[in-house]
């Protein structure tokens, strides 16, 4: 079946223009320009028609944590339930991480994560996690990659759960470079974390109202200039997620400017709200590490972003709800981590950083699209609107004013972090391979087609 999408403002990473899109067999056919005669025939297309509105990339979120579980804590969704909100929010692939739960090796952990993908609204792709060095590397890595996984998460926190040594960190690295692949890294100095804790529980301040005091910017600077020398070493790629200050930013940025491959991730949550979350009487619910940052530092972060330095933006995703946060929020130390987000990280990503703070449309699709389209190993079959390209596409209308409303929402969780926001977007229509999968934020229930994305040797010429 044909599609034609017709007289919408189509936006790439590097340009807007009206233009009319042809969709066949699940693939991007044709950019025609409207009113200009073609060679296609169109008579026995569906016209779907944009008139007034944007017509993006389907989003990639490099960044999910689906059916997550750390400590006794587990998240709330599956895959059939993380991937309606995805969709209904504007996200066409996200990309999950198969961390080892206790006892498991890496490859098990993949396998069962795996496993679970069914009955998906969008497409879904894969990192992998590497803990122990005791494991042969070499050999999970070659696994990793005919499994379709070219990307390794590694944490230089939460020990004696995922923490990774520094050699075992290097040695990844080591590995990754010759299958194109690239390491992601959490990075805060565990002992300093460790520490400020320590200090906050002395003191009787370890409960979720100063969650931001024990887990300080310095924590994740020092972990990042140590991670940057270890790549800069070996001459290995290497992307740093969820960075939530300007100095953190501003050491990878110099990195890059001495021709080195080093990447920014931000997360939604560390450019829209601030440290004043934690003087509500629900601070619980903002528990995320790294937290939430004062207000000079969310304003600096957002510098960072307007001037290009800032590679790609995630959800982080991790679907717990109100009653997993209260449990443990007079101590921090045992508390679930992590926002829900991967429905609200365009709509509200749209309205607060480019209508409300100024970042070009183009450069958004950049960062919430194509750039983690790139370092995942998917593009140009996802993260662009261009012949030959899956047909993932998101119609927004940006003339919308409503707010976030939890109970609009399709995540499985009983609360959102940005309940209340000004919303300037209405989602009007997502396609997942020419498939209608959500239409005015809502799911097609009968069109779970979701399959999993291998990945390819990595791009790196990010824009």
């Amino acid at each position: 079946m044909k599609i034609l999408i017709k007289n919408g403002l189509v936006v790439n990473s590097n340009l807007s223009a009206p233009m009319d899109i042809l969709i066949q067999d699940e693939k991007i056919v044709a950019l025609l320009r409207p009113g200009v005669p073609s060679n296609f025939d169109l008579t026995e297309a569906e016209i779907v028609d944009a008139q007034g509105m944007h017509v993006l990339p389907g989003g990639v979120d490099p960044h999910c944590h689906i059916g997550f579980s750390s400590g006794q804590f587990s998240s709330l969704d599956n895959y059939e339930q993380a991937t309606r909100a995805a969709v209904c929010g504007g996200t066409t692939t996200i990309v999950d991480f198969a961390i080892p739960e206790k006892g498991e090796t890496s490859l098990e952990a993949l396998f069962r994560q795996k496993a679970r993908i069914s009955n998906s609204f969008c497409d879904s792709a894969m990192h992998g996690c590497i803990i122990d060095f005791q494991e042969d590397i070499a050999g999970v890595i070659r696994n990793f990659e005919a499994n379709g996984v070219r990307t390794v998460k590694m944490f230089t926190t939460y020990r004696n759960e995922v923490m990774a040594n520094s050699e075992t960190i290097m040695q990844v690295m080591k590995e990754l470079i010759k299958v194109g692949g690239l390491v992601y890294v959490h990075c805060e100095s565990d002992h300093i974390i460790r520490e400020n804790q320590q200090v906050a529980l002395e003191i009787s301040q370890i409960s979720s109202a100063f969650h931001h005091q024990t887990r300080s910017e310095l924590a994740e600077t020092s972990s990042v200039i140590e991670l940057l020398a270890m790549a800069e070493t070996l001459e290995a790629p290497i992307y740093f997620v969820h960075q939530s200050s300007r100095e953190a930013v501003d050491q990878v940025s110099h990195t890059k400017f001495t021709g080195h491959k080093a990447f920014s991730e931000a997360v939604l949550h560390h450019l829209v709200l601030d440290d004043s979350v934690y003087k509500s009487q629900s601070s619980e619910r903002f528990v995320c590490c790294p937290p939430i940052r004062s207000r000079t530092t969310v304003d600096q972060l957002h510098k960072v972003l307007i001037n290009g330095d800032i590679d790609t933006l995630g959800s982080d995703h991790c679907c717990y709800n109100v009653e997993q946060k209260e449990m443990f929020k007079h101590d921090v130390r045992y508390m679930p981590n992590g926002l829900p987000g991967v429905e609200t990280r365009i709509p509200v990503g749209l309205s607060k950083l480019v209508i409300d703070a100024g970042l070009s449309i183009e450069r958004f699709v950049a960062i919430s699209s194509t750039n983690p389209a790139k370092l995942n190993g998917l593009f140009p079959r996802k993260g662009v609107i261009a012949p030959g390209s899956d047909a993932d596409l998101v119609i927004w209308d940006l003339r919308f004013e409503g707010t976030v409303n939890t109970d609009k929402l399709h995540m499985a969780t009983d609360y959102t972090p940005y309940e209340g926001m000004d919303l300037r977007v209405k989602h009007i229509a997502t396609y997942v391979r020419g498939n209608l999968v959500a239409s005015n934020s809502e799911p097609i229930e009968n069109n779970k087609i979701g399959k999993f994305l291998h990945a390819k040797k990595l791009e790196f010429n990010v824009t």
